[in-house]
């Protein structure tokens, strides 16, 4: 044996007995503890997105341009920084997302150096939330025929993408697949919370999603996989879930969450809510968690499917500068949030006039639009976004809104309301116009509890917290309004209503040179400032 085998035969016998001992624990530590140290303490979030339209976008004519230079779309993403690719397969094998046409998706990904992954949906159509079809092809068979023909069909098409250059070994099994997967769904008049859906329904779908498993493993053995729900907004109903699903067999990789902040779906608006919804998954479930689905509008203006998701989150006006802010902020808060494995922006490509018009990343015309910058920006940052503190200016006085305050006064009000009509009735509904609660010169509007908003109306402009805006507003003055918060860790969201835009550009300018971070947000309603409920 060469002496270069036995590190220990050539060690001076002088050599210091602690650095002997160093030696000796790294030759013979655990590597693999060592690595997963390092794989944590070198996380990086995986930044992706879900443009599946191109192909039939592209035979349109259509084209996408950064900068008013067009680019090839694969291309120019890779550009902006965006590394994988979600691809969506449905089970047919032509047309919209079926074989062929998602084999074309991952072969454009893999040429432009991203890494695609598989979405089997187990269904020949859109499956989602509201509806999860069996295919054409296996509506006929009973439920175990059509176990076996998903473990036929998972196995087969893992086979073909393998073949075709697919490395990623991630795989989604259905697509938000809450209230179950191929045909397993509940009827009109069904329940849908966790204990009713893990009685009958949950039992099937899991199933359906051992088989499909089965079937990839057979042609991946380094198989691994997630399942995908939308209930952001319920953090019992998404642990009651893939409890269940662990609890079945099913082999749990990766949590996925669908996140839609301007849905408004259960009151979700704030971007901390949903990092709280995050923590308290992961670590119920010990599973890292990916958001295969996100977006934020940057205009009103767009009808269609999605006309309702218009619900601005306070301090990210619907702009193509506030969408930008807001998708910064969220991909800064994922790459800093220790449970956030991966985000995929869903159909940045879809740009035009129909319902995805504001949520896009490019304008009707295809120009990029501002917020493909924050692919970069948002991962260039260290840290999650300071805290929002939240200002109102109107007519040319600045009240500071009083969120913390309202959100605690809320509760005991509700609580013991419930508790006085036996629950949510007809009753309670009345009775929550009738209580007046006040909170620093806002009046909040209970009504929107029953959408798990705090609603909050400014109806003392005159408070004697309030601060009057004009020309000769100085620095010091501001510093003494502000002598209370922290500049490090929070940062000013102005809402600034339309009789004081030119007041508010100024007032936000002072506030930067004394080293505010401000977010000016220009609200010309006059509609009550709309919050998440705390839960």
């Amino acid at each position: 044996m060469n002496d270069a085998h036995l590190p220990f035969r050539t060690i001076p016998q002088k050599l210091p007995c602690l650095l002997i001992l160093a030696m000796f624990w790294h030759l013979f530590s655990d590597p693999q503890t060592s690595e997963a140290d390092d794989s944590v303490n070198a996380k990086k979030l995986i930044v992706g997105v879900d443009a599946n339209y191109c192909i039939d976008m592209q035979n349109e004519r259509a084209d996408w341009k950064w900068n008013g230079i067009q680019n090839e779309l694969f291309t120019g993403m890779a550009k902006q920084g965006i590394t994988d690719f979600r691809v969506r397969l449905w089970t047919r094998d032509t047309g919209a997302h079926g074989k062929e046409y998602a084999t074309e998706v991952v072969k454009r990904a893999l040429h432009a150096g991203l890494n695609p992954y598989l979405v089997i949906f187990l269904s020949d159509d859109w499956a989602d939330l509201m509806k999860q079809p069996v295919p054409v092809a296996w509506k006929e068979l009973d439920f175990d025929e059509r176990a076996v023909a998903i473990q036929s069909y998972s196995r087969e098409i893992v086979s073909h993408f393998r073949r075709q250059g697919l490395q990623n070994h991630l795989y989604e099994i259905g697509n938000e697949i809450d209230y179950g997967i191929c045909g397993e769904y509940p009827g009109k008049s069904s329940k849908k919370d966790a204990e009713s859906l893990s009685k009958r329904l949950w039992p099937r779908a899991a199933k359906l999603i051992l088989a499909s498993q089965a079937g990839v493993k057979e042609s991946d053995p380094d198989a691994k996989f997630m399942l995908h729900i939308s209930h952001w907004w319920d953090v019992d109903f998404c642990v009651a879930f893939f409890r269940f699903m662990i609890d079945q067999g099913v082999q749990l990789d990766y949590a996925g969450l669908s996140y839609f902040p301007s849905s408004n779906i259960g009151g979700s608006l704030q971007m901390d809510q949903f990092a709280t919804t995050v923590t308290a998954l992961s670590e119920s479930i010990h599973r890292p968690i990916i958001i295969p689905e996100t977006a934020y509008p940057c205009t009103r203006d767009f009808k269609g499917q999605f006309s309702r998701w218009k619900y601005e989150v306070l301090g990210y006006p619907l702009s193509p500068e506030g969408q930008q802010q807001w998708l910064t902020d969220f991909l800064a808060m994922c790459n800093d949030h220790p449970h956030i494995h991966s985000v995929y922006y869903w159909s940045p490509e879809w740009y035009g006039e129909g319902m995805w018009k504001g949520f896009a990343l490019f304008d009707p015309q295809g120009d990029s639009r501002p917020a493909w910058l924050a692919f970069r920006d948002g991962l260039s940052k260290q840290s999650s976004p300071k805290d929002f503190l939240y200002l109102e200016l109107v007519e040319n006085r600045l009240t500071k809104v009083p969120l913390a305050q309202a959100q605690q006064s809320v509760q005991p009000v509700l609580k013991k309301l419930l508790d006085d009509m036996g629950g949510v009735n007809v009753q309670y509904i009345q009775k929550l116009d009738d209580i007046e609660l006040l909170v620093d010169g806002y009046q909040v509007e209970l009504r929107g509890s029953l959408m798990n908003n705090l609603h909050l109306k400014l109806i003392d402009r005159d408070a004697s917290s309030a601060l009057a805006v004009h020309p000769n507003l100085s620095k010091e003055d501001l510093q003494r309004y502000f002598h209370d918060i922290d500049p490090i860790s929070q940062r000013l969201a102005i809402i600034v209503r339309s009789d004081s835009n030119e007041s508010g550009q100024s007032l936000a300018s002072k506030l930067r040179e004394i080293g505010f971070e401000v977010n000016i947000h220009p609200k010309p309603d006059d509609l009550p400032l709309k919050f998440g409920m705390l839960k």
